[in-house]
């Protein structure tokens, strides 16, 4: 069984994280000091940004990042309420660039992060696949790319994506996420569950309350320990590109997180890249795809 996972552009900038030294004092004077951002960077403020970007992403100085860690290929969060993941590291080494300080505002999943939206608790958020997600949201370039594929248990007669679509089958889901929106559109005979977070529809899975479980790759293989003999099937039926997302019309700011998602070459260390990266460091262009394979 294989599984990729594609990391496009900004997920290259994960840098120097958790365990790397401190690369030079003197880079502790730049924000943020948001106790969230631990990791050290190489990478300096950017000696200009337009005041345009600012007013649009951090009117009061600050970055409010929403952030769904009910998708574990955003964040996820422990018991202490701490968030960690890409879209922690990516969140913090944007506002290294922006010179500004940075807020993270956690969700469980994605109707609370859009009531969230809609009540200005935060202007940046990582979670949305321009494809699907809502209209009303400007979307920077894509700087991830996942697999989507089914989980099923060891007993289940599925091997191909085109076999769940049954009549009588019910896959759970995370509403309104890419799997759910897509799915929606090309089922024909099966029939989705829908649940307000990914681990909740894992949850339904693991009870038997459902035939398979639509989701990524990566979460998936995180959760087979839960439920021995469970195998993701070895086709994919959507790879989903995250991009962060702002409110419709702020166009400086998408210009800013575009040009931070195409930096052109960086090192990266990460925690949560070491599963792909067995080396201390990694070099590499972000303007070419990275693939990441699980066989």
């Amino acid at each position: 069984m294989r599984r990729t996972i594609q990391f496009v552009g900004a997920v290259s900038l994960i840098l120097l994280l958790r365990s790397a030294p401190v690369l030079a004092h003197e880079d502790d004077q730049f924000p943020p000091h948001n106790p969230a951002c631990t990791l050290t960077s190489f990478l300096r403020p950017w000696r200009e940004v337009p005041d345009g970007v600012k007013r649009q992403l951090a009117p009061d100085g600050v970055i409010r990042i929403g952030v769904n860690y009910g998708n574990p290929n955003n964040a996820s969060i422990d018991a202490a309420g701490t968030l960690q993941g890409v879209a922690v590291d990516l969140g913090c080494i944007l506002a290294r660039r922006l010179g500004l300080e940075v807020e993270f505002v956690p969700y469980a999943g994605l109707p609370t992060m859009m009531q969230g939206f809609d009540s200005g608790e935060w202007t940046l958020g990582f979670t949305f696949d321009p494809q699907f997600g809502p209209p009303t949201f400007a979307y920077a370039h894509p700087h991830l790319g996942v697999e989507n594929t089914y989980l099923v248990p060891g007993t289940s007669p599925f091997q191909s994506v085109a076999d769940v679509d049954q009549a009588g089958v019910f896959i759970s889901v995370a509403r309104n996420n890419s799997p759910d929106i897509y799915l929606t559109a090309h089922l024909q005979n099966a029939t989705l569950v829908r649940f307000d977070t990914v681990p909740q529809a894992l949850a339904a899975l693991k009870a038997g309350q459902v035939h398979a479980f639509a989701g990524s790759r990566s979460v998936e293989v995180g959760f087979l320990p839960q439920i021995p003999g469970a195998r993701l099937l070895p086709d994919d039926f959507l790879l989903a590109q995250l991009a962060a997302v702002m409110a419709s019309g702020a166009d400086e700011a998408i210009g800013a997180v575009d040009r931070f998602v195409e930096e052109p070459e960086v090192i990266s260390k990460s925690d949560d890249l070491r599963h792909c990266f067995p080396a201390a460091l990694v070099a590499y262009r972000v303007t070419r795809p990275l693939l990441c394979h699980w066989w």
